[in-house]
C-alpha cells in the first residue's frame, strides 16, 4: 500500500473535528518535511532521567505555560527504539503550529499529572525527526491504527497519542474529540472532560500493566 506522510490541517472524518465549511481549511493530505485553557496548578510528574532530567519546552504552545509539565521530549528515531526494544510507554507526537494539538496539550498534561505519568513527546515539525526510513517504519508500527485517506490509504495525522504496551500499539487517540473543530470554537468544558477520559483510560492500562 503505498503510504503517505501527511498533516492534521483540515477537519478529520474520523476522529478528528467536524467537517469544516469550504471558507475553511479543509482535509488535505499535504506532504511535508515532517509529520505534523489553561492549566491546572497540579504536582509535577517525574521525568525519565534515563532520556532527560527536565519536562519539555512546550513554551512554543499557544497558552501552554507549565514548566513543570508530565512531558519528556525525545526523537521519533528514539521512539521508534523505544517500541522496537518492547518497552511500554505513553507518547504524543505533534507540533506547537497545529491547532488541534494546541488543544489537546494541557487535557494531556493534566490527564498524565493526575495519574503520575510520564508522556514522551516527538515534535513532529522539527527536521532531525523526518526520514523516508523512519516514517516507513512508524507506519508499518502503527498500521491498522492511523487514519485513512479518501482513497482508503493510511496517513500519520497529529496530534496522535499512543500507548506501547511491549512493544506493540495498544491505543492510540487521533485529533481531539468528534464535535470539536478548533477553527470554529475552543473546545467546550464537556469536550475538554470527555477528550480527558480518553487519555485516563489509556494511561490508566499503562500504570495497571506496571
Amino acid at each position: 500500500m503505498r503510504r503517505k506522510l501527511v498533516i492534521l490541517l483540515g477537519a478529520l472524518m474520523l476522529s478528528g473535528c467536524a467537517t469544516a465549511p469550504e471558507a475553511k481549511p479543509t482535509p488535505s493530505l499535504t506532504p511535508s518535511p515532517a509529520i505534523e485553557q489553561t492549566p491546572m496548578p497540579l504536582p509535577a510528574a517525574t521525568p525519565d532521567p534515563t532520556v532527560n532530567d527536565k519536562s519539555a519546552d512546550l513554551s512554543a504552545y499557544e497558552g501552554f505555560t507549565d514548566e513543570q509539565n508530565a512531558f519528556v521530549e525525545i526523537s521519533l528515531e528514539a521512539s521508534l527504539e523505544k517500541i522496537e526494544q518492547g518497552e511500554s510507554f505513553m507518547i504524543y507526537y505533534g507540533k506547537p503550529n497545529c491547532p488541534w494539538c494546541i488543544e489537546a496539550v494541557p487535557v494531556l498534561n493534566e490527564a498524565a499529572k493526575e495519574n503520575g505519568a510520564v508522556v514522551y513527546y516527538v515534535d513532529t515539525s522539527k527536521p532531525e525527526n523526518y526520514s523516508e526510513a523512519m516514517i516507513e517504519k512508524i507506519m508499518t508500527l502503527f498500521e491498522g491504527w492511523l487514519l485513512k485517506d479518501e482513497e482508503g490509504e493510511e496517513g500519520f495525522y497529529v496530534p496522535d497519542v499512543a500507548l506501547v504496551l511491549n512493544g506493540r500499539v495498544a491505543a492510540n487517540h487521533i485529533a481531539t474529540v468528534d464535535s470539536h473543530d478548533p477553527y470554529a470554537a475552543p473546545m467546550s468544558e464537556a469536550e475538554q472532560a470527555e477528550l480527558k477520559q480518553i487519555y485516563t483510560e489509556m494511561i490508566k492500562k499503562l500504570t495497571s500493566a506496571a
